[in-house]
């Protein structure tokens, strides 16, 4: 450990005085860091003189990993396709076997890593943050701490391996850069999701990638593709959508911004598309259980949200933790390799979720061992492991799979290629160090981008008597449980994995005593209002209120993360039902904010005179939520998934309310996601997917579309809306498109496109929105459902409204 210190200013240096990874080994010689051995490796192709070819910056990248994949040993290349938990790296023991905490790194466990097992890439878990690396005893968990622990853990790499090839960082980067406490996160994906604004998707994944490219953790295990299906997920407030179409614009505007971004770093980050493909309907609403996906539906409604985020150039993909069809996804060739690479023309790295290939063995029972368990994941497709322990194990597991045939060298050589292909566009050849000094402004940057979207998201769902918005004097008294709280309403994802450690929490992991800088609803409103009083508990907020002129109760959940926060009917906890129901029995009017990552059962809060869906994820989602109650911001934001009314019906069965011998069921089948097919599909939910008030009103007219267009064209539909109302404001216009007759069955209307339209009162603007007939694409009448998707010729419509208000016809030959 004492170590620590000279090997990160040593780091530093690094980075300042060589930009070339040749520079790098040369100084790294004349140190006396490495043995020389690096200039006795055989020449496979070289520039000049001793040089490898892999390490000439100007020579093209494929001509740089055949170089080095030509000198690599099988050790050496298996090391490649393994993920291991930072924690085995920095175990303070020499055993180097920790599953948990972030220490400095240990020399011993460094030596057994990067140079005996040879990996090639490090985790950094949910959990794991860095204690203080500046000797200036702070709390640790900084940008700057972050960028030390990099740079100690890649110098001792490079410098120690023979090949000297550099180690690729990971880490999940969900909603903002959400380990260091001081970074600005943006609301979860749902929020963002309700925003129908992809520049802002974009805008959050370049303010990511900046502050992960200062640090040099630059692959970023985001964003989620899967679709919303089932509020009783854990994970549901990952997703963006319910619907492929705006799932896919977001996440590939996500991906742009955070593999284009101009960082200021010379290292440039990947995004992950996850997870692939199904994961989010499981059977019964529990996080990593099998799914039952007819063929044709995973086809035409899964797969294009994942298509976007693809489409739009995502370096790498996870695999689903769960089993899609009675196959886990992990060991499936047909979703990783016939649908994935044939079909959707992926060319990256395609990597295991947490402990997703062991789990082949000791889970799901496939396999009988670690070898049997990877020569299923990697035939499948796997190109890297998220192992995360016991990288020997990996090493003499493949390498007996190599040996015995299990697998083919061919197929080891195509996914290591993969893997340096990335490590070569990302930089990390030429620039594998990071400035350190640099790294706390880069994580601390852009919290204005963060507010922008947090006003965004917020969606007004009820405003009784235009009770919103309300007077910057007026007398208001706030509580409820997520009025003053930033664990609540930030969720999981932020310092740790499971939320910032504190009140309300569901747990106890998580650094103390980091509570992310930021504005709760409480302290928005008092900077709003100077006569705003806090009640901390249900009798002082009723006595309170009759003095006031309106009451705020900020409700919702704790945070969460995966499978804690699986829940089988959401909905506001009683105490919050009560506390509700008591101060709307003071006849002053309530306004309810209700901050969590899923539409909740709202009980009496169905009823409030105001009620406002703050989602979670923001640090600036109480500023937010002033902005709007205030009127300084007019709210835009529409539901990005349907919400359901409570969800339990007593004693009634799901269908006919008749008493049932299993007792409360949830009573969720006419609120699901709209499919629009078939008898009996009714939808009668609390609010319907894409509904949101503002504080002015909208009219749309004149919709036209291209009349005639081929499979392989693009329909524009045109129309114009129009302020009625005597605000300025932003309204959402979806477009849908309905197939009167189909030889398949599909929805009664499908989500294809969308606009934002920002006017002045009495404003008028015409708007085209253009859409790519290809979207149209399902999967053809076929016995097995597994025919690629094609577009059907015939008559279509676009719409305007659920159900239509404005129709126009156009033709597809």
């Amino acid at each position: 450990m004492k170590q620590f210190p000279y090997v990160s200013r040593h780091a530093t240096r690094l980075g300042h005085k060589a930009p070339l990874l040749a520079a790098i080994v040369a100084i790294l010689l004349a140190a006396g860091l490495v043995s020389s051995s690096l200039t006795r490796t055989p020449a496979v192709a070289s520039t000049s003189g001793s040089t490898p070819a892999y390490l000439d910056s100007s020579a093209p990248v494929q001509a740089r990993v055949a170089d080095l994949l030509g000198r690599m040993t099988l050790p050496e290349k298996i090391g490649q396709m393994v993920q291991i938990e930072q924690s085995q790296v920095t175990d303070t023991s020499s055993n180097c076997t920790s599953q948990g905490g972030f220490n400095l790194p240990n020399p011993v466990c460094e030596q057994k890593i990067f140079v005996n097992d040879n990996v090639g890439s490090i985790l950094a878990g949910g959990s794991d943050v860095p204690i203080d690396t500046t000797g200036k005893g702070g709390p640790g968990n900084t940008g700057e701490d972050w960028a030390n622990e990099y740079n100690t853990m890649q110098s001792y790499a490079i410098s120690h391996s023979r090949l000297h090839i550099p180690v690729i960082f990971g880490v999940d980067a969900v909603h903002g850069f959400g380990h260091p406490f001081q970074a600005p996160l943006f609301p979860q994906s749902i929020g963002m999701g309700a925003t129908w604004d992809p520049s802002a998707a974009q805008a959050g994944g370049q303010v990511t990638a900046s502050a992960l490219a200062a640090t040099g953790w630059n692959w970023d295990f985001a964003p989620v593709q899967d679709i919303a299906r089932d509020n009783r997920w854990g994970r549901y407030y990952e997703t963006w959508s319910e619907e492929p179409a705006l799932a896919a614009a977001m996440g590939a505007a996500n991906v742009a911004g955070l593999q284009t971004a101009n960082t200021g770093s010379p290292l440039k980050v990947t995004a992950t598309v996850k997870h692939f493909a199904g994961y989010s309907e499981s059977i019964n609403g529990h996080d990593r259980v099998q799914a039952e996906l007819p063929l044709r539906y995973l086809q035409d409604t899964f797969l294009p949200s994942y298509a976007g985020a693809i489409d739009a150039g995502a370096g790498t993909v996870m695999v689903d933790s769960g089993s899609v069809n009675g196959i886990p996804a992990t060991a499936s060739h047909y979703l990783l390799t016939t649908l994935l690479r044939d079909r959707m023309g992926f060319k990256g790295v395609v990597i295991s979720d947490y402990g997703d290939v062991p789990a082949l063995a000791t889970t799901y029972h496939v396999a009988a061992d670690l070898a049997g368990a990877a020569a299923l994941a990697i035939n499948a497709g796997v190109d890297v492991a998220m192992l995360p322990f016991n990288a020997d194990q990996w090493q003499t597991a493949v390498q007996q799979d190599v040996a015995n045939g299990s697998i083919s060298s061919n197929r080891i050589n195509q996914a290591v290629s993969r893997v340096l292909t990335l490590k070569f566009q990302l930089g990390l050849f030429d620039h594998p160090m990071v400035d350190a000094g640099k790294a706390d402004a880069a994580v601390d940057s852009g919290r204005d981008v963060t507010l922008k979207a947090a006003q965004e998201s917020i969606t007004l769902l009820r405003n009784q008597k235009n009770v919103l918005p309300l007077s910057p004097s007026a007398h208001i008294v706030v509580t409820g449980p997520s009025a003053d709280s930033m664990t609540n309403q930030l969720g999981g994802w932020s310092v740790a994995w499971q939320g910032v450690f504190g009140s309300g929490h569901v747990c106890c992991m998580g650094p103390p005593n980091q509570i992310p800088p930021g504005t709760t609803v409480l302290k928005g409103l008092q900077a709003g209002d100077p006569n705003v009083t806090y009640a901390a508990d249900q009798q002082a907020a009723v006595n309170d209120a009759t003095s006031a002129d309106a009451v705020v109760v900020a409700v919702g959940e704790k945070a969460y993360a995966e499978g804690l926060g699986d829940n089988p009917a959401p909905a506001l906890p009683d105490d919050q039902k009560a506390l509700i129901s008591a101060l709307e029995a003071t006849g002053k009017p309530v306004i309810v904010v209700v901050i969590a990552g899923r539409p909740l059962g709202l009980g009496p809060a169905e009823n409030a005179a105001g009620l406002l869906m703050a989602y979670q994820g923001s640090t600036e989602a109480g500023a937010a939520v002033a902005d709007v109650i205030f009127g300084k911001v007019n709210p835009s934001g529409k539901l990005p998934v349907t919400w359901p009314s409570d969800a339990a019906t007593p004693g009634g069965d799901f269908n006919t309310g008749a008493p049932s011998p299993l007792g409360d069921q949830p009573k969720v089948f006419d609120q699901l996601p709209y499919t629009g097919s078939g008898p009996g599909s009714g939808y009668n939910p609390l609010y319907p997917f894409a509904y949101g008030l503002s504080y002015t009103t909208f009219a749309t007219s004149g919709l036209s579309a291209t009349s005639g267009v081929s499979r392989n064209g693009k329909v524009t539909a045109t129309f114009t809306v129009k302020n009625t109302g005597g605000k300025a404001g932003t309204d959402i216009v979806p477009l849908y498109v309905h197939q009167p007759v189909s030889l398949v069955l599909v929805p009664s209307q499908r989500l294809v496109g969308f606009a934002r339209v920002t006017l002045d009162p009495g404003q008028s603007k015409t708007v085209q929105v253009t859409f790519p007939v290809s979207e149209l694409a399902v999967t053809p009448g076929d016995i097995d459902g597994t025919s690629p998707p094609q577009v059907e010729t015939g008559a279509y419509q676009v719409q305007i409204g659920t159900p239509a208000t404005l129709t126009a016809d156009f033709t597809i030959h």
